[in-house]
């Protein structure tokens, strides 16, 4: 049951220790800690107040050193506070009402939570700290009052954590002897009580609990202290009925007691965040971030494997789809339907004109479209060709991304040819078919790149790259200093090479670039000037035929003539001639004609015979004057005719030729743009790839680094106090046992491939890789510690019985105290409780009851947590093992509070003191020295008959009680000091008394041997 419980801290130092308290008790569970609050005790200088803001005020060098200047006097302080009582009181009110009724307690009670009506107030101070020291009582005075006057129906205890001077760094004689001063007036007031009304005295605290530097000082183990504390007030049972002072030993009041605490726990989600994030690690590294591989072999390899790339047939048939759509030609030839008619040449070079205008305007358009959107999708294919590639390259082995970028460099590198290692070696990527692709029209542009210069200087360096390759061999085998020389000298000139060969590539490729635009704008004239040649041809044919018409159609004219004149008009002629003279024969004489009928009926066959020889000897005759005159002229100017209508339509073919030429010209250069552009955009999504290879690479080694980082961070280094029954060793040979049965590249086989990986961000893989890590764990998370120690693959059964032995010895006390008189202190009780889960109780009882049979063990709700709790209840201060010590520093020093308490009986009984042998030691040696038993050398040293026993008085005197080696010494100055007389010796005391320079507590002890050895006593 929790109860309200407040941690004042009335110093610096114990603000400190309260903030690192507070911050330990976040990790314990709410209903725990929500009760309990922490403030601090302010003070200007002037004003005091309470404070919950701890860090403002608190001092974490734990440096008592620091504070020595800011020390004030006890009587002062008390005398400060006590005019501020007033005001304090009003705000101690506040304080402790919000015990019970702050919004944590509020919210506790509505979920249940069942709080003790008992209230709890601890003061924490630093025992030697004067200002504390000056108000605690006070303080205390003024709680007890308030709790009598206002908060009567609350039962409470009011206790005090006494922070002893060991804990702190820097720690004095004065400090311990404060320290010793304050239990002193502590002791006292126990005993006495302080008044709270009127004639009403109580002690002012129910109990002390003390701690002192048994593990350690407070700069160096704030952590266990903190959580020992922190277990303390969570966990402390109840004080079975312990009542101060209700029996003295030797006089002294029991009213001390002091505790040790001790946890394991099984940090189950440390353990679970540390093997997730490990696993989680060793994936990356393992499946993703393993680098890749730079030996000869590998480098050519992604040489061919880069040269495989540009030569599939994946990467060729995406650029022959370039010019075609939907599986044909995208290009169709200009071929207009005009055919050109005698006469109208020039009409149809127009024709042709307007048809080519609109063919470049509207097919050749539409063409370019087509192109474009092949283009895009060549784009596509390519980028998707690439993805493939990639993925497949990524996948085939764990270091797939390093060598996916490794391989794109390589596609991309502008110097591939530096790359090879012997001449001829043709490597191929993605730059040298960009080069391919831009000399695709060299050879129809006429274009010749003069590359002698280049392949000279890569000849040089490819030379170079073999004699450095044999000298590096030859040293390996034999180091010689003129072969290291000549290796450097080979160096530098293959340095120079490479760079004199980028050089020269550079400026043949930008010369290659001008030549080729020159040869463009040259073939466009070219192109234009072939169609003014053809149109001028075709004209000038057009004009040929027509005068070779005109001669034929002359020619023709003339036959006719020709044909009428000998054919018709001569033959009429002459049978006319005939006709009229048989005529003029019968008119003068018909029996002449009729003589002549007879005979010629008589030889008409003769007659015949001669008259058709007669005329065919004419029409041969005509026949030869026509062939020879005319008909040959006729068929030359028709073969003419022929010839040239057969030249007017060549060169009106010829003309169609040179528009579609030009066009074609046209559409080629367009393609060829498009092509160089379609290599160049997958250059430039190549570079994009790498980039998010590298950035994906960057992004997993970031991934990386923070869960080491994370994995680190999920330590299950706690402190001394709080120890894990699983240490970062057992979790990691867990872990290692736990990889031979889940590989880690299960996750690229189920959850992530590396294909995938580089495809989506940093934040979902993550966001896939932590759960899919933290699955394989997550089991262990319910298991309960009894269930941890017993499963072997995560801790061995010695080990689990080295964890349950160092939580009992974890749990020791805080505080050293003296196995003394513990027969005459039957109060003094050493307790241990042990908490743990029902389902481990028999198991763990069982091995801690062998430890201790005073053993409480008792039920608790986390079953993955053990904590035990010893307390040693109700002994006396001088219990305390150093408590010799803080007497003697508190005698060695003289302070405002030691005049104070002189009235006040010490803390150790005088039958069982011991600084009561190094009290007479250092009485001896005054004596001795007072004497001339010890006389001081010039360098200060003191000296017993030539024999030098030290410097410092102090430390002779310890020595003389303590040391074996001096007590024969010492015993013969104590009787050489009895053989004088006590008049000369009290005679000799106050001279030395006069003449040296004593410090407070040696003048204490000159005192008191002057009284003994005064004659007048």
């Amino acid at each position: 049951m929790p109860k309200p419980t407040i941690l004042l801290a009335l110093d610096p130092h114990s603000a400190a220790f309260c903030t690192a308290i507070k911050r330990q008790l976040q990790k314990f569970p709410a209903d725990q800690t929500c009760l309990i609050q922490t403030y601090n005790l302010t003070w200007d200088g002037q004003t005091f107040g309470f404070n919950g803001e701890l860090d403002q005020f608190a001092d974490t060098s734990f440096d008592l050193a620091q504070t020595h200047s800011k020390q004030a006097y006890v009587s002062k302080i008390r005398t400060q506070f006590s005019d501020a009582t007033g005001e304090l009181q009003t705000a101690l009110i506040e304080l402790l009402k919000t015990a019970s009724q702050s919004k944590e307690a509020i919210a506790a009670k509505r979920q249940g939570v069942e709080i003790s009506s008992s209230h709890r107030v601890y003061l924490m101070l630093s025992a030697s700290n004067q200002f504390a020291r000056g108000v605690v009582f006070d303080i205390v005075r003024l709680i007890r009052w308030l709790f009598s006057k206002y908060f009567t129906d609350i039962p409470y205890s009011l206790e005090a954590l006494l922070l002893l001077p060991g804990l702190f760094t820097q720690a004095t004689t004065a400090d311990y002897g404060a320290a010793y001063a304050f239990l002193k007036e502590l002791d006292y007031k126990m005993i006495n009580g302080v008044v709270i009304t009127g004639a009403q005295k109580v002690p002012p605290f129910d109990n002390c609990w003390l701690m002192d530097e048994r593990i350690g000082g407070l700069s160096d183990n704030l952590p266990s202290y903190a959580d020992a504390l922190a277990g303390f007030l969570t966990v402390e049972p109840e004080t079975n009925g312990l009542l101060l002072g209700a029996q003295k030993v030797r006089g002294k009041i029991p009213a001390y007691s002091s505790f040790g605490y001790g946890e394991l726990f099984f940090a189950g989600e440390t353990t679970i965040n540390r093997l997730s994030a490990a696993f989680a690690a060793d994936i990356i590294m393992e499946q993703f971030l393993p680098k890749a591989e730079f030996t000869p072999e590998a480098s050519r390899k992604c040489l061919l494997d880069a040269k495989g790339f540009v030569l599939s047939e994946d990467f060729s048939n995406a650029f022959l789809q370039l010019e075609r759509d939907n599986g044909k030609p995208v290009w169709q030839d200009f071929n207009p339907r005009i055919d050109i008619q005698a006469g109208m040449a020039r009409e149809y070079g127009m024709e042709l004109q307007r048809a080519y205008r609109q063919f470049e305007n509207k097919e050749l358009l539409s063409y370019k479209r087509t192109l474009e959107k092949c283009c895009k999708q060549l784009q596509v294919n390519l980028t998707s060709f690439l993805d493939r590639s990639i993925n497949r390259y990524v996948d085939a082995t764990p270091r797939g991304l390093n060598e996916g970028v490794r391989l794109l460099n390589i596609l991309t590198f502008l110097y591939l040819e530096l790359q090879t290692d012997a001449i001829g070696d043709q490597s191929q990527n993605l730059v040298t078919e960009l080069r391919t692709a831009e000399a695709f029209l060299d050879s129809r542009l006429q274009v010749t790149i003069d590359r002698e210069d280049t392949q000279k200087l890569l000849n040089q360096v490819l030379s170079l790259k073999l004699r450095q390759q044999q000298l590096q061999d030859a040293l390996t085998e034999r180091k010689s200093e003129e072969q290291q020389q000549e290796l450097q000298t080979t160096q530098k000139e293959l340095e120079t090479a490479v760079s004199d060969y980028r050089q020269a590539l550079n400026a043949e490729i930008e010369q290659a670039r001008q030549i080729r635009f020159m040869a463009i704008a040259r073939a466009r004239e070219q192109a234009e000037a072939a169609i003014v040649v053809a149109q001028n041809h075709l004209t000038s044919i057009e004009n040929q035929l027509e005068t070779a018409t005109d001669n034929l159609d002359e020619l023709l004219t003339e036959e006719n003539r020709f044909r009428s004149q000998y054919l018709i008009v001569y033959p009429i002629l002459v049978t006319g001639a005939l006709f009229a003279l048989l005529v003029l024969t019968g008119i003068f004489s018909q029996s002449t004609l009729w003589l002549l009928l007879q005979k010629f009926w008589a030889n008409l066959v003769s007659y015949l015979l001669w008259t058709a020889v007669t005329i065919l000897t004419y029409l041969g005759i005509v026949w030869l004057k026509y062939s020879t005159n005319i008909r040959d002229r006729i068929q030359k100017v028709q073969k003419q005719i022929k010839r040239l209508e057969s030249t007017i339509k060549a060169t009106a073919v010829e003309l169609r030729r040179s528009y579609n030429e030009q066009l074609k010209l046209e559409y080629d250069l367009y393609a060829q743009n498009l092509r160089v552009e379609a290599l160049n955009y997958l250059i430039k999504t190549a570079k994009q790839r790498t980039e998010t290879l590298r950035q994906t690479l960057s992004d997993f080694s970031e991934i990386y680094n923070n869960l080491v980082v994370q994995r680190d961070r999920a330590t299950t280094k706690f402190s001394e106090i709080r120890l894990t029954v699983l240490t970062d060793a057992d979790i990691d040979a867990y872990y290692q046992s736990f990889l031979s049965t889940l590989p880690t590249e299960k996750f690229t086989q189920e959850q992530v491939s590396r294909s995938q990986s580089w495809k989506i961000s940093a934040e979902e893989f993550q966001n896939q890789l932590m759960p899919f890590a933290r699955h394989q764990f997550e089991q262990l998370g319910n298991l309960s510690i009894g269930e941890v120690l017993k499963q072997s693959d995560l801790i061995a059964a010695n080990i689990a019985n080295l964890r349950l032995n160092q939580l009992y010895d974890s749990a020791n006390l805080l505080l050293r105290i003296q196995d003394i008189d513990t027969n005459l202190n039957p109060t003094s009780q050493r307790e241990i409780t042990l908490w743990l889960g029902a389902k481990d109780k028999e198991q763990i009882f069982a091995f801690y009851s062998r430890f201790s049979r005073s053993l409480t063990a008792l039920v608790a709700e986390d079953e993955q947590r053990l904590c035990i709790l010893t307390r040693s209840l109700g002994f006396p201060a001088y219990f305390l093992s150093q408590i010799e010590y803080y007497r003697d520093c508190y005698e060695r020093t003289q302070s405002e509070q030691i005049d104070e308490d002189e009235n006040i009986p010490d803390l150790i009984p005088e039958e069982i003191g011991s600084g009561r042998e190094l009290k007479l030691a250092y009485q001896t040696v005054i004596l001795a020295i007072a004497l001339g038993l010890l006389s001081q050398h010039s360098q200060g040293d003191y000296q017993f008959k030539s024999r030098s026993i030290g410097k410092d008085r102090e430390q002779i005197a310890l020595a003389l009680a303590t040391e074996f080696t001096l007590q024969e010494l010492y015993g013969e100055l104590e009787e050489r000091i009895e053989t004088f007389e006590g008049d000369f010796i009290y005679h000799k005391l106050q001279e030395f008394g006069t003449a040296s320079s004593l410090n407070p507590y040696e003048r204490k002890l000159l005192d008191h041997l002057l009284s003994d050895y005064n004659p007048l006593n």
